[in-house]
């Protein structure tokens, strides 16, 4: 579908969206300059040569440049997967690989007023961020299991603030997510949903917030760790990647139909999105011991969960009992945590049938699943690629 991208082509799109008991149309009009949305970069300063025809290259407010992805990486890279109508950018120098939406939500993100007593949960995806969410909230506002707020879905009670950039308008069209919409309706009477629902959603939400975020710590505004305390989950790449290949399959706005083998190549290439993986983690590796982050690993929690709560419960000042710990582990271990259903309200995110056939969004759970998909080739191409990425940061994985 990539390579039918023309230049300064003009799409007009109608967005019907249902929600509770009413509808609204939103006409929009969108100018596709090849291969990304011209629209998404409206008001950056550029940098290089001057507008004659052809795309400039922008800027965040954050300094980072962003570089569209030419139509020759569609044909070589994207051929699996439909990945996204308004293309595809880096952000550079790390080549963060992100839709062609992204940068107007990175700069919103800028002027999010974070506050003293919010948490955010920051991770690369499927590396145990719905556990680590449901954890944080359940210790800060349900540790005696007696709130009933409780019942609502976790990414209405905790909002993916990265979230954004996966819903372009045509995209959109596809899932309707309209438990979402509903939801920002209610907190963001008369704003614009082009201005990025979750990301409004979190500037709406009273009190003390508990926020889910994949972007990297360098892509966050930079006095972040200043006033607000965030968890940094990371799992050991074999079993993340594979977990990441099942959510690449069943996600519709990714829709991955190739080998978990190619899939694999594509992820150590850095040509997944949300890739690269290694600066992600040691951005957060290295500020370990900063008095605002707590890093922990996935295994430790697995191999650990009440002892790992209560390095958080210290972390967070959250000051529980044995008991209410207790009360945690139970509430957010795998088997209830799953029993509860899906943590997205919108089911038409998913491919429905591949995600019941795959065992729903909580899959297994577990720690070195990877040993039942990966050929003796794979591993030993992967095992490489860790050696050849850990270098001497000090960060070490359990691969069991």
């Amino acid at each position: 579908m990539h390579g039918s991208f023309n230049s300064s082509k003009l799409y007009q799109e109608d967005l019907l969206i249902q929600q509770i008991g009413k509808s609204y149309h939103q006409s929009l009009t969108i100018l596709i300059t090849d291969p990304w949305r011209a629209g998404a970069f409206e008001g950056f300063p550029e940098t290089g040569a001057k507008k004659e025809g052809k795309m400039s290259k922008q800027r965040l407010l954050t300094g980072h440049e962003v570089e569209p992805m030419s139509e020759e990486w569609f044909t070589k890279k994207a051929q699996g997967h439909s990945t996204f109508t308004h293309g595809i950018v880096r952000i550079l120098p790390d080549g963060w690989l992100y839709p062609g939406t992204t940068p107007r939500f990175l700069d919103r993100i800028q002027s999010v007023k974070f506050r003293n007593d919010d948490v955010i949960v920051l991770t690369f995806p499927k590396s145990g961020t719905t556990w680590m969410q449901e954890i944080i909230w359940t210790m800060l506002f349900n540790p005696n299991l007696d709130n009933p707020q409780a019942t609502q879905p976790l990414l209405v009670r905790s909002a993916d603030i990265s979230s954004d950039m996966l819903f372009d308008s045509v995209n959109i069209q596809d899932v309707n997510p309209e438990s979402l919409y509903a939801t920002f309706n209610k907190m963001c009477p008369g704003k614009s949903v082009d201005d990025g629902v979750a990301v409004q959603c979190v500037d709406a939400t009273p009190g003390q917030r508990v926020i889910k975020c994949h972007y990297p710590l360098e892509l966050m505004p930079p006095d972040l760790l200043d006033k607000t305390k965030v968890v940094y989950v990371a799992r050991n790449p074999k079993d993340m990647v594979l977990s990441f290949y099942h959510f690449y399959k069943v996600i519709k706005v990714f829709d991955y139909k190739d080998s978990l083998d190619s899939f694999i190549k594509l992820f150590m290439e850095n040509d997944l999105v949300y890739c690269p993986f290694w600066p992600h983690i040691k951005q957060a590796w290295q500020k370990r011991n900063h008095p605002n982050l707590h890093f922990v690993f996935y295994e430790d929690l697995k191999a650990d969960i009440q002892g790992e709560l209560r390095k958080i419960n210290q972390f967070l000042s959250t000051g529980l009992t044995e008991q209410q710990l207790k009360n945690v582990v139970q509430h957010t271990s795998f088997s209830s945590m799953k029993s509860r259903g899906d943590p997205i309200p919108d089911k038409g995110l998913f491919n429905k049938e591949l995600h019941q056939s795959s065992g729903g969004y909580f899959r297994k759970g577990v720690t070195g699943d990877w040993k039942n998909h990966f050929s003796p080739e794979l591993n030993q191409e992967m095992d490489k690629w860790i050696k050849d990425n850990i270098g001497d940061s000090g960060i070490r994985f359990k691969m069991d």
